[in-house]
């Protein structure tokens, strides 16, 4: 579910797959396993402070520059539209109800999404 309990699809591909297999069959052991939450912590079903921490700590082991979970829906809209996505798509995958998120989403990476195009097409080598 998401924003406004909305029902959303969140398709993923073979990777995501086993790392949430393999998950689950731990998740089993987990002392709160019998709780409806899908993601669990020490103390129970995880809250969003409890994945900002995950986020921010992982991060840090990785080197990663400060980014905040929302962030990656930034990220994730300026890779599809970069790699060729359609808005219409990207909407419906990121439960975006009008295109003015979009713009807010896809504004960090609009100018490189449009140089890339460019270089693309390479119109300016045709004169």
């Amino acid at each position: 579910m998401g924003k406004g309990r909305r029902l959303r699809s969140a398709p993923f591909g073979p990777k995501t797959g086993q790392a949430l297999t393999r998950y689950l069959r731990e998740r089993t052991k987990h002392p709160y396993a019998s709780s409806n939450a899908l993601w669990l912590g020490s103390r129970g079903p995880m809250t969003v402070s409890g994945v900002r921490r995950i986020v921010r700590v992982r991060r840090q082991r990785a080197g990663i520059e400060r980014r905040h979970p929302h962030m990656l829906r930034h990220i994730f809209a300026h890779r599809w539209l970069s790699a060729g996505g359609t808005e219409g798509d990207l909407m419906r995958i990121a439960g975006c109800r009008s295109k003015d998120m979009l713009k807010r989403y896809g504004a960090a990476g609009a100018d490189t999404h449009a140089i890339e195009a460019d270089r693309r097409m390479g119109l300016g080598d045709r004169l």
